[in-house]
């Protein structure tokens, strides 16, 4: 980064896409705050950790003390009841942004979902701007963190920067992976760019440079981002690695949108 910002803090520091970004994030700050449900165990200079659980981080003024940047990837990570949801990915998150704004945090890159729009069709290509088609209640929960963006960014000139985030790992292991996989190294350039670039509030895609994908990234090309990674090479060997559900087959949402689907798996799609 050119202009490295002081002090960032990370949540969700000891969850997997936290743990593969971390190395990056280190090089642009001169402190990456670290908290968690657990303790989370510095293993770079710049590191100071912290435990907190996310939904009660309104009772951790310190954690926010000189922060400039949050990068935001706490969070429970996969479907699950209300119960579950509520209180990391709800509640927790709006406390956050509400702390954030108290303690004149610049900006918030966060991790929304591919599932706050799974239930597009694979036939359609979408953008940061479709209206969400969530696959699941997660899903529902990382529109309303969109939704928590947009209000604190209009309302206080909180800047949000939201990661419609695919499949992170090192390689694809599926056909619907060539078209929503993302490498830990183009993760964390996304994050770059939501540290980094001019921007109120944008939503974007976690995705690398994949030809299958069915989303349009170019928002994100435009503010800067350069993946270096594809799943292309991946094509032959991943494109017949498909389930036996027509509805996960259909929707870009996956097993997420066949969970509890109820009726004809080909009825029609709605319009919008």
């Amino acid at each position: 980064m050119t202009n490295p910002l002081p002090k960032i803090l990370l949540t969700g520091a000891c969850g997997k896409l936290s743990r593969s970004i971390r190395p990056y994030l280190v090089q642009w700050c001169s402190e990456l705050r670290l908290t968690d449900i657990v303790s989370p165990v510095a293993e770079h200079d710049m590191e100071t950790c912290h435990r907190a659980d996310i939904a009660d981080i309104d009772q951790h003024p310190e954690t926010f003390d000189g922060i400039d940047a949050i990068v935001h990837f706490s969070g429970y990570p996969r479907e699950a009841d209300w119960d579950t949801l509520m209180a990391p990915n709800v509640i927790g998150s709006a406390k956050l942004w509400e702390m954030a704004q108290r303690h004149g945090v610049g900006r918030i890159v966060y991790a929304s979902s591919n599932h706050a729009i799974g239930f597009y069709p694979r036939s359609h290509t979408v953008d940061g701007h479709v209206l969400p088609r969530p696959d699941t209640r997660y899903g529902v929960t990382k529109v309303f963190m969109e939704a928590l963006a947009s209000l604190y960014a209009d309302k206080h000139g909180l800047r949000g920067f939201g990661l419609r985030i695919g499949h992170g790992s090192l390689e694809p292991k599926d056909r619907r992976m060539l078209a929503t996989w993302v490498h830990p190294e183009d993760l964390a350039d996304l994050v770059r760019v939501g540290l980094q670039a001019d921007y109120l509030c944008e939503i974007v895609y976690g995705v690398s440079n994949n030809a299958s994908a069915w989303w349009d990234n170019q928002r994100a090309h435009d503010l800067g981002y350069r993946p270096r990674h594809s799943s292309d090479p991946f094509i032959e060997a991943l494109q017949c690695v498909v389930s036996d559900d027509p509805v996960a087959e259909r929707y870009q949402g996956g097993t997420f949108a066949a969970a509890e689907y109820v009726g004809d798996p080909l009825r029609p799609i709605r319009a919008r």
